[in-house]
């Protein structure tokens, strides 16, 4: 396999994301579900987490952001579209910093919003920012919902990546303006002579998944599932490294290697 450098790159952001999100999610869980009596400190993203319902809310609602993300594009209003991204950054690294650092990790959101304010430029610098982010949102999301959610959630969202990219094609438009705008919504790895970009969505939902699993059945469920995406990113590098100009929904291969990963979880217990 050619651009093997660029694979394992694009492997090793999405297993630090998933490791530091799994770490943020065991800060986060016992002060959203403190021991009876107590009153949590972090409320969930949903009223109840158990219900399916609590799916199709979270559905709405990334369609709802999506449509607000595509007008504000078409009018040139960016800047609206990067003040939400600066609120999401720092609320999401600020869980994740928390949960490595204490208190002490309140000064990463503050250094990257401030670099992010004063227009600095690096892919680097904005891969970290994303990983920090996503932990952290991921982590809440995946949080808030019980195992059944969880799983509904991220098959209606492959099926809606498969559609927005295949045939609304307006997922592409919104990449395409992400990146010609300058709003860093997408990891960018380089390939050769140019960038394979992968969504902050297409980590943050197979995150959300391996967070609930954990939390409904264990890490020994949680790592089987994480480990599956990593399937669906090689299947899909595979196809698109000398595919110039293609754009590919990468929640549903992710996703479908999740589902593997976790089928094979549950089958060895059944056998031990």
């Amino acid at each position: 396999m050619k651009h093997i450098n660029s694979l394992v790159l694009l492997c090793s952001i999405y297993l630090l994301t998933i490791v530091m999100g799994l770490h943020t999610a065991a800060f986060i869980q016992p002060l959203m579900y403190p021991p009876k009596g107590g009153e949590p400190v972090i409320q969930p993203a949903v009223d109840d987490p158990e219900s399916v319902s609590s799916a199709g809310y979270f559905f709405v609602s990334i369609l709802a952001i999506t449509f607000v993300m595509l007008v504000f594009m078409k009018y040139r209003l960016g800047f609206f579209i990067k003040a939400a991204m600066l609120v999401s950054f720092f609320t999401g690294t600020l869980f994740t910093s928390t949960a490595l650092f204490g208190d002490a990790g309140v000064i990463i959101p503050i250094v990257f919003s401030a670099l992010i304010l004063l227009r600095f430029k690096s892919e680097l610098f904005y891969d970290v920012v994303l990983v920090f982010t996503i932990s952290g949102v991921g982590a809440l999301l995946g949080s808030s919902l019980g195992l059944v959610p969880a799983l509904v959630l991220v098959v209606i969202m492959s099926v809606y990546d498969f559609v927005a990219v295949f045939f609304t094609k307006h997922m592409v438009s919104l990449a395409k303006g992400a990146v010609e705008g300058g709003v860093p919504m997408m990891f960018a790895v380089p390939v050769g002579d140019r960038f394979m970009h992968l969504g902050a969505g297409d980590v943050a939902l197979p995150l959300t998944l391996s967070v609930s699993v954990m939390a409904s059945q264990g890490i020994i469920y949680a790592i089987p599932t994480a480990l599956g995406g990593v399937i669906g990113i090689i299947t899909l590098f595979s196809y698109i490294q000398n595919k110039k100009g293609a754009t590919l929904p990468a929640l549903p291969p992710i996703v479908g290697g999740q589902l593997i990963g976790y089928g094979l979880a549950i089958l060895v217990q059944a056998m031990l």
